[in-house]
């Protein structure tokens, strides 16, 4: 749908170009004089429910000013729709965009932009020539994430309801999870969804750190690592100690500043957990990261 949607755009282009080449639109003033239109369109940005807030578009200009051009949601095919469900096809900013360096996608909690994007962004790109190829802003080598977690349930005692709980440590206490450093947008995050409820199990940076939480695990320590064991606090609607079979576990990216509802799209690792848990299975995790969306945004 990029390619479509560039080859759209160009087009556009070249009919107000007079029969000029993309190429020859560089420097864009030269062909056009004032622009100040934007469109975008998505691949696997997933529309955003009221509880979830809106998408917000910016642009930053080469002065360092950042353009705020409105909220707005997707459909089903990744274009951008207005409250009304009705397509934008320009984005109009309120002064010249020939300056303009990058474009970011961030999420507004509430629907409501603030007056700056802050350093949550979805999606983000460089402008050439007038058109941006928006991407997540991962850390690097995101798409070399891997590993495993163990179940049981270290906190409360041995041959306990030892399915009811996941730990990203093998059997000689050595982390399982195979994760890049992060940069200064994003932390990890893990979740179990249980009979339809996503629980998580606390964010941390380093697999070979706990994570921040343990607010469902017994009375016992846990083990140094990323992981819980669900035996206390049971939410309304599950029971506990939980029976972990056909539970989805998710480790995502979530963003350090984060305004937004969890857990986000942005799914690095997953696993079903099969029937019949015993305790000792090692769970092997599948990466997701090329699903994560992309777009493109194209000055005219």
């Amino acid at each position: 749908m990029r390619r479509s949607f560039v080859s759209s755009v160009l087009l556009l282009l070249m009919m107000q170009g007079c029969g000029e080449t993309p190429r020859q639109f560089n420097p864009l003033p030269a062909a056009f004089g004032d622009l100040r239109g934007l469109a975008i369109g998505f691949e696997g940005l997933l529309p955003l429910s009221v509880d979830e807030g809106r998408y917000a578009l910016w642009v930053n200009l080469e002065n360092r000013d950042v353009i705020g051009l409105g909220p707005f949601n997707v459909n089903s095919d990744g274009r951008p729709i207005n409250p009304n469900g009705e397509l934008i096809q320009r984005f109009t900013a309120d002064r010249n965009l020939f300056s303009a360096v990058s474009v970011l996608i961030t999420i507004a909690l509430g629907g409501v932009p603030g007056e700056s994007p802050g350093q949550a962004a979805i999606l983000q790109g460089p402008f050439l020539n007038g058109v941006a190829e928006l991407s997540v802003p991962a850390p690097l080598f995101i798409g070399e994430a891997a590993g495993s977690y163990r179940v049981f349930t270290p906190t409360n005692g041995p041959d306990t309801d030892e399915g009811s709980g996941v730990w990203s440590v093998d059997f000689d206490g050595e982390p399982l999870l195979q994760l890049p450093p992060l940069n200064n947008i994003y932390s990890w995050e893990h979740y179990m969804v249980i009979d339809g409820q996503t629980l998580s199990m606390g964010r941390f940076r380093s697999p070979d750190l706990p994570d921040f939480i343990n607010l469902f695990s017994g009375p016992l320590p846990a083990p140094p690592f990323p992981g819980e064991d669900f035996l206390v606090n049971a939410p309304s609607g599950i029971v506990f100690p939980a029976d972990l079979a056909g539970a989805h576990l998710l480790l995502t990216l979530e963003p350090v500043f984060d305004d937004t509802i969890d857990p986000s799209q942005l799914v690095v690792l997953e696993a079903f957990l099969p029937g019949g848990l015993e305790g000792g299975e090692i769970i092997g995790l599948t990466n997701r990261t090329a699903d994560f969306p992309t777009g493109t945004a194209a000055i005219f």
